[in-house]
C-alpha cells in the first residue's frame, strides 16, 4: 500500500519530514504522487529508469516527452545547450511559475531525458517540489493520471480515479496537497528555429503575449 503524507493546509513553511520522505523515496527510485502549482504529477528520478517507471503507470510510451521539474531558474537553464537570451529573459520571469520551456538539451540534462534533441524544463512555483529539487537534483514528472485522462487536481477524487487506473498501485506515495488550480503549465518551444521567435505548444495560465514580451524584453505597459 502507497505511503500517505498529507501537507498542512494554512500551516506556513512545509513540513521537513515530509520533504525527508520524498527524498528518500526519489533517491530509492520509487514513484511518487505529489502537488506542483498546476496539477498534481507523478515524479520519479530525472533517468531512463525513472522515466519508463511513469510511462508504465501512465500507460503510454515510453518514449513520450517528460517534463524536467527543477528548484531554481539558474539549475533549470544549466540544463539546455547554450539557451538564448530571449530564453533566459523568459525563464527568469516566468519561474517559479506555470510555465514549461522546451529547447535544445546541453550537456548537464539528466542522461535520458532528452527527447530529439530536447528537453522540457520547469520550475514551479510549489515549495514543496523546489525543497525535494534543491536536495535530489532535477526530477521527472508528467500529470498524474492514465494517458489520455483528464489531469487530477484534487486527492479528494483519488478513490475513484484508482477505481479505473489498476497500474497506479504501482505508486509507492502519495501527497495530499489539497486542491490545486487545474490548469496544466503553458508550454512554449524557445529553441527560436528558423523565425527567432518563442513558439506555442500549449496555451496555460500565462498568457502568451505575455511570455513574447518577455522575449523581446518589451515593458508590458507599452501600447
Amino acid at each position: 500500500m502507497a505511503r500517505l503524507i498529507r501537507l498542512r493546509p494554512g500551516a506556513g513553511a512545509i513540513d521537513g519530514r515530509a520533504v525527508d520522505a520524498l527524498v528518500e523515496a526519489v533517491d530509492s527510485g520509487q514513484v511518487v504522487l505529489m502537488p506542483t502549482d498546476t496539477v498534481y504529477g507523478l515524479a520519479a528520478t530525472a533517468s531512463r529508469a525513472g522515466i519508463e517507471s511513469l510511462a508504465r503507470i501512465k500507460g503510454r510510451d515510453a518514449g513520450k516527452p517528460v517534463a524536467v521539474l527543477v528548484a531554481t531558474p539558474g539549475q533549470g537553464l544549466a540544463l539546455f545547450d547554450q539557451p538564448q537570451q530571449g530564453l533566459v529573459r523568459v525563464a527568469k520571469a516566468g519561474w517559479p511559475g506555470p510555465l514549461t520551456l522546451v529547447a535544445a538539451a546541453g550537456a548537464g540534462a539528466p542522461t535520458g531525458m532528452s527527447s530529439n534533441g530536447t528537453i522540457g524544463v520547469r520550475c514551479p512555483d510549489h515549495e514543496l517540489v523546489r525543497r525535494l529539487t534543491e536536495r535530489v537534483g532535477p526530477i521527472a514528472v508528467t500529470s498524474a493520471n492514465p494517458a489520455g485522462g483528464e489531469p487530477l487536481c484534487d486527492l479528494r477524487n483519488w478513490g475513484e480515479l484508482a477505481k479505473v487506473w489498476p497500474e497506479a498501485r504501482s505508486i509507492d506515495c502519495l501527497v495530499d496537497g489539497g486542491p490545486l488550480p487545474g490548469t496544466a503549465s503553458t508550454v512554449v518551444d524557445g529553441s527560436a528555429e528558423p523565425s527567432g521567435m518563442p513558439r506555442l505548444l500549449r496555451a496555460g495560465p500565462i498568457e502568451f503575449d505575455r511570455i513574447v514580451s518577455w522575449w523581446l524584453q518589451v515593458p508590458e505597459d507599452t501600447p
